[in-house]
């Protein structure tokens, strides 16, 4: 008697899928996966960040539709930033260098500028800048912590930004505004 191959083939099937989907280059915590420093024009860049775009988005929206206070600054409300994929690879980059390279600064320690990160990760703006922080565990705390300081909070205040993103490496966050001639 045979046996029945159709019945066996599932389960082999299954095996070899499990077999390829566990292998030692897999990475164990999401990362920036070694991106091009710059990107052609209609690429989408491919990296893991590990934020929830989402929140951060509605907790920045939240307070920039109704204004704050930014110190002593009394920032009016401005219109919502959008998330925008090449801004979050700067961000991803430059949180990553920062781990790596255990320094925590704008500039690396070559003198790669946040503008110049932009640039590079194919974003064309009129507008960009950023925010760093080092230690909030949560997209609430980090938040929380750039709306407490004057300088950080008049950036994500300013109406001359209309998109953004976030991204963290360990406890290290990076926060990248842009805006470009068209927006």
């Amino acid at each position: 008697m045979l046996p029945n191959y159709n019945r066996l083939l599932p389960f082999v099937l299954s095996v070899l899928l499990f077999a390829t989907a566990c292998t030692k280059e897999a990475p164990l915590t999401p990362e920036l996966q070694e991106p091009p420093t710059t990107q052609e024009p209609g690429t989408v860049p491919v990296f893991q960040n590990n934020v929830n775009k989402d929140v951060l988005l509605s907790l920045i929206n939240t307070v920039r539709a109704k204004g704050c206070n930014c110190g002593n600054t009394v920032m009016p409300p401005v219109a919502p930033l959008t998330w925008n994929i090449y801004l979050e690879l700067a961000a991803a980059q430059h949180s990553k260098d920062m781990l790596d390279r255990k320094y925590f600064a704008h500039n690396t320690p070559n003198g790669v500028t946040p503008q110049k990160r932009i640039a590079d990760a194919g974003y064309k703006a009129s507008w960009s800048g950023e925010n760093i922080a080092s230690g909030p565990a949560t997209e609430q705390a980090v938040v929380d912590g750039w709306f407490k300081s004057e300088k950080h909070c008049q950036n994500m205040m300013s109406a001359n930004y209309k998109e953004m993103a976030v991204a963290r490496a360990g406890n290290i966050w990076t926060q990248t505004l842009g805006a470009t001639s068209s927006k």
